[in-house]
């Protein structure tokens, strides 16, 4: 779990490991419900290479708002990369020029919108614990970049 006071001392790892860890078992099941869904939903559409450079960078998108963010206390779940994964299996669909891709990133961009609007969620969701959006924007920004340089750098990657 990330915890900012034991960053700011040292623990410099909570930003990967904060991630694996989460507040309860139905957070767990329920950041694993949607990794399999994606997973499934995005099987034979973008190479499971693809898959993971999306997920690594949605990973990487989080662990950097949280080292910059001094307003965010405490911090676990993959949501946030599952948002990576989602938006860079959707920029994929996107060069595959499958109107698939589209939609995604346009539901994807009005979900996040929606939140920000929100606000930084104090008051505990459905799960039990308040959701930190940042990490669902910051996912998705770390999960399309990641996707972009993979392109970039070996565009067969994205090819159909």
């Amino acid at each position: 779990m990330f915890v900012r006071t034991e960053f700011a001392a040292g623990a410099w790892w909570q930003l990967v490991s904060a991630q694996w860890v989460h507040l309860s078992w139905l957070h767990a099941g329920v950041n694993l419900l949607g990794l399999l869904v994606l997973l499934v939903a995005f099987h034979g559409l973008v190479p499971l290479r693809l898959q993971l450079v999306a997920f690594v960078g949605g990973h990487v998108g989080v662990a950097v708002v949280l080292a910059l963010d001094a307003n965010c206390a405490y911090y676990a779940g993959a949501s946030g990369a599952l948002h990576g994964l989602l938006a860079g299996c959707a920029l994929c669909l996107v060069w595959q020029s499958r109107k698939l891709g589209w939609v995604v990133l346009a539901g994807l961009v009005v979900k996040l919108v929606w939140q920000h609007a929100l606000g930084d969620a104090a008051t505990p969701g459905w799960l039990g614990v308040a959701t930190y959006y940042p990490a669902h924007e910051a996912g998705a920004l770390g999960g399309l970049l990641a996707v972009a340089l993979a392109r970039g750098l070996r565009p067969a990657w994205c090819a159909r």
